[in-house]
């Protein structure tokens, strides 16, 4: 049974509970959000935030990834270690970019009257502590790398490629139980839309 769930989800079992879990805890965090006085600024924060990592961050770092890769090509001969060069650079970048997005209000000082009056704190850390995070990240991911390199990087085994299998033709059960999931999630996301709708316009904005 299992075997035959991952040939049709693809995954195994965990992801899909980890998927409906996930899917579960963002609807109701925007049913939650409907609460507030002014949900409206939140709901469009939440579609800017979608459209500018769509339409701006993701062809930017697509676009970094191929440079670093060409740059890291023509640098190393072998690809396992390319790849793992690569990997300790990627790692404490991304960390350090999440916490930027995070944090970036403090650390670029933006409102810092505003922080102020509300929590009695200066912004005036933020910036070296992020400086400073982000440097640690490096050295450690400098140093995880030195010590791999004294070990060397291992080559991938090379796998002989098989033909594909054929596939099996799905029983009419496993048919039948994909089309109650995929019906029963649709009508949850209905759900969940309808209700965010009837509770941004019931509190008007």
């Amino acid at each position: 049974m299992r075997d035959r769930f991952r040939y049709e989800y693809g995954a195994q079992p965990l992801h899909l509970i980890a998927v409906s879990a996930s899917l579960l805890l963002c609807g109701y965090g925007l049913l939650r959000f409907t609460e507030l006085p002014s949900p409206g600024r939140i709901f469009i924060w939440l579609i800017a935030a979608a459209l500018l990592h769509d339409l701006v961050a993701l062809p930017l770092y697509s676009l970094l990834n191929r440079i670093s890769h060409g740059a890291a090509d023509r640098a190393i001969g072998s690809r396992a270690e390319m790849v793992l060069a690569l990997n300790h650079v990627r790692i404490p970048a991304g960390l350090s970019l999440l916490l930027l997005l995070v944090y970036f209000p403090l650390i670029l000082r933006v409102a810092p009257d505003e922080y102020l009056a509300t929590t009695g704190r200066e912004v005036d850390p933020y910036l070296g502590r992020w400086l400073l995070i982000s440097a640690g990240l490096f050295l450690v991911s400098g140093v995880a790398y030195a010590l791999r390199l004294r070990r060397g990087a291992p080559e991938p085994a090379l796998v002989p490629a098989e033909p594909p299998a054929a596939p099996e033709r799905v029983s009419w059960p496993w048919r039948a139980a994909a089309r109650v999931v995929l019906a029963g999630s649709a009508l949850a996301v209905l759900w969940v839309a309808a209700a965010l709708v009837v509770g941004l316009l019931d509190s008007g904005l």
